[in-house]
């Protein structure tokens, strides 16, 4: 079942992690990519300020909330997706999945430090992955979204795992999307738990920063809403 929540203003898929890998393998059997991401309180905080960013989630072919605070932020504070959410089962079973399926990752993140802490992450959390690339958004130039496009397809990766922040993600996957091969574009959606234990940049300050201001976000909605 494909329940919504609307956070924000945005509609979120609100489902089980059963009913959402059932739709995750169902990606897997088609030709072309489809979009999964990890909703995040910095997703949406980013998509209350940035139209292409709201217009990328609106397209997702799957959404899962990755934290509880977005679910609280629906009115949700318990239950079996709200267990779920905060244990972060739906990643820890996807990657079980992908990987025991031998299927191919592609990483891609911000930087080259940023893409090699995820590259050391993912290798270590997960010794079996089978690795076949891994780029960075250069903002120098450096690199044009061309040059990204061929690195992923030359890599025959099944599964591109995106490190990218809100606005370029959504930028360059909008721009790209119908150029990319593969079978699925994941977003990890600047979720805490995996920046963190990938060594990525964050705080517990600035993560309380985050909290409190989509807290305050979320509840000026509400109260728009029941003007």
């Amino acid at each position: 079942m494909d329940d919504r929540i609307n956070v924000l203003g945005i509609q979120i898929g609100h489902m089980t992690v059963n009913d959402a890998m059932q739709r995750t393998m169902e990606f897997l059997k088609t030709d072309s990519i489809s979009t999964v991401g990890i909703i995040t309180m910095n997703a949406l905080l980013d998509a209350a300020q940035d139209p292409v960013q709201r217009e990328y989630l609106e397209q997702l072919d799957l959404s899962i909330v990755g934290e509880t605070e977005v679910l609280e932020a629906a009115g949700i504070s318990s239950g079996q997706i709200y267990e779920q959410t905060e244990e972060n089962e739906f990643i820890a079973r996807l990657f079980w999945k992908l990987i025991t399926g031998s299927y191919t990752f592609f990483l891609l993140g911000e930087s080259n430090e940023e893409t090699k802490a995820l590259e050391t992450y993912v290798k270590e959390t997960y010794p079996d992955i089978r690795v076949c690339g891994a780029a960075s958004e250069m903002k120098d130039g450096e690199h044009s979204e061309d040059w990204i496009v061929n690195e992923i397809n030359g890599s025959g990766a099944d599964v591109i795992l995106s490190g990218l922040n809100g606005s370029s993600q959504a930028a360059f996957l909008l721009e790209n999307r119908e150029k990319i091969n593969g079978k699925i574009w994941l977003s990890l959606g600047g979720q805490i738990q995996i920046q963190n234990e990938a060594g990525l940049k964050n705080s517990w300050f600035g993560l309380l920063l985050k909290k409190n201001s989509f807290k305050r976000l979320a509840a000026k909605f509400r109260n728009d809403e029941n003007a």
